[in-house]
């Protein structure tokens, strides 16, 4: 899902109603995580250590390592 689309669902949850704003928050939920694990693969990549990492997240380094330690 792009930024741009990401952008619009928020911007639109006002005029949902609660099931179809429940849907488009748990679509968000789904593309905020896919972009975290990502972010956090790069971050790793570039040699940013788990406590960085979990400080950017605002977590413990023991649970950004618990979540994406194995990948």
């Amino acid at each position: 899902m792009e930024v741009d689309r990401m952008k619009t669902l928020v911007g639109s949850m006002d005029g949902m109603g609660p099931a179809e704003a429940l849907y488009a928050v748990a679509e968000l939920q789904k593309e905020v995580g896919r972009r975290e694990a990502s972010l956090v693969r790069a971050a790793r990549r570039s040699g940013l250590s788990w406590e960085a990492i979990a400080l950017c997240l605002g977590v413990s380094k023991q649970a950004v390592h618990k979540k994406y330690g194995k990948q």
